[in-house]
């Protein structure tokens, strides 16, 4: 299974893609010495595009938004210690929407990754990147999983409760969350994504 990270740096860009799943995607880049900055691809789902035709579907997700978050500030504290870049998941370096107190279950919101008529995942996500785009005082925050090249992250949402298929690559204090921190004011937006198939009433042993 790919590598349970955190990334710190910040944004500097970001597209879309619309392929058979589709996905809004924030670059981030590190300053790694004096002379290199590494940029990262950070890809957060959005939907799906039906095989052999055009017409995008949007992902059903279960969404929960704070855009002065400070429901868990044990996770926010130590997220500030960790050097901008990669840092492996470890104990009190992680997420766990079953078995850590993250956010009030029951404000999560049924959300379109994309909707003409309603407040969507992609509006939520690019009002806080047009924010940070390479803007000193704010930075980014990702947890999720390190792709096998060690150029971007995904999974960037809830990795267990999961069905079917997916249910094999479960995993518990592993799960994926955005945050944008602004260091002048000291304020964090947090974004925490499920798919509606999760079910975040599991309990907090049933895949333990």
């Amino acid at each position: 299974m790919e590598k349970y990270v955190l990334l710190r740096g910040k944004v500097t860009g970001k597209w879309y893609d619309f392929d058979r799943k589709a996905h809004y995607h924030i670059i981030v880049a590190v300053k790694e010495d004096e002379n290199n900055i590494k940029e990262y691809d950070i890809s957060i789902n959005i939907g799906s595009v039906l095989e052999n035709s055009d017409e995008f579907y949007s992902s059903n997700l279960q969404v929960y938004y704070d855009n002065n978050y400070t429901y868990n500030n044990k996770i926010l504290k130590e997220m500030l210690l960790q050097k901008p870049g990669v840092t492996a998941g470890r104990k009190n370096l992680n997420l766990d929407y079953l078995r850590m107190e993250l956010f009030p279950h029951e404000k999560m919101k049924l959300m379109k990754g994309l909707d003409r008529e309603e407040v969507f995942l992609t509006e939520i996500l690019e009002r806080h990147v047009l924010e940070a785009l390479n803007n000193d005082i704010n930075e980014i925050f990702v947890f999720g999983r390190l792709y096998d090249n060690k150029k971007g992250i995904h999974d960037i949402h809830m990795n267990q409760a999961s069905t079917g298929r997916y249910r094999s690559s479960d995993a518990p204090y592993s799960d994926g969350g955005v945050f944008f921190y602004n260091s002048e004011s000291k304020t964090w937006a947090a974004i925490f994504i499920a798919f509606t198939s999760q079910n975040l009433c599991a309990g907090k042993n049933k895949h333990d």
